[in-house]
């Protein structure tokens, strides 16, 4: 498994990433959340765009990301009023509970089969009394797919992407990324990820007592499933 995207340039992943409805996807919890002055754990949390979105929506933001680059970009962006810290599913080392728990942009699909479980569990356990729990299962093409390019900019100039979910024998897919900038740099992104049926989700939340609904994406044009429960 290879990273320098997320760790070195999280630039680059930003400007990859520009053209997501982030606005959609926060205002989806937003909507949501009963509670007054609310707080959020958002796992997963990348660069900060949804935690920034959060923020100024009046949540007090607490943000996880496995990625120190990726996080000393969010705190570039979101400043002294959201807290950051290094952390990964299935193991949230952190105290407190939240209104709203957030893992959003199949960070589940991130997983090891046999992790899905205790990461469902992980999660719930954050939850404060009448929380809730929104995440997607994104739908990830099981035999694979054929790559795909695109071409854009950022602060270091023009860049071409080539991407590709890779079937393997172990039931499980590897995606690949191979982004290449105008000065020459290479940068090579792989990562194990599984294609969870949403059957397996739904037993997994089922087994920690929460009242689930599903949802089809988080607004039109959205193809992953997303799962609100509540205790």
């Amino acid at each position: 498994m290879t990273e320098r995207l997320y760790t070195d340039h999280p630039d680059l992943y930003d400007a990859i990433q520009r053209g997501w409805d982030y606005d959609r996807d926060a205002a989806f919890v937003d909507e949501r959340v009963a509670a007054s002055d609310p707080s959020v754990l958002d796992v997963g949390c990348g660069t900060g765009e949804h935690a920034r979105r959060f923020a100024e929506a009046g949540f007090e933001v607490t943000g996880v990301d496995p990625h120190e680059g990726m996080l000393d970009r969010a705190r570039e962006k979101c400043g002294d009023g959201v807290t950051f810290r290094r952390g990964a599913l299935p193991d949230l080392d952190l105290d407190g509970r939240f209104d709203a728990v957030v893992a959003i942009r199949g960070v589940i699909n991130h997983l090891a089969p046999d992790a899905l479980g205790p990461a469902v569990a992980a999660l719930a356990d954050r939850l404060a009394p009448e929380g809730v729990l929104v995440f997607d299962n994104s739908p990830l093409p099981p035999e694979g797919n054929d790559p795909a390019y695109h071409v854009g900019e950022y602060d270091g100039g023009r860049y071409v992407r080539v991407a590709q979910m890779q079937s393997r024998t172990d039931d499980r897919l590897e995606w690949v990324s191979v982004a290449f900038t105008e000065d020459g740099a290479v940068f090579t992104n792989s990562r194990p990820m599984t294609p969870f049926a949403d059957e397996e989700v739904r037993g997994a939340l089922d087994a920690e007592g929460l009242a689930v609904e599903t949802r089809e994406g988080y607004g039109p044009d959205d193809r992953r499933t997303v799962f609100v429960a509540r205790r």
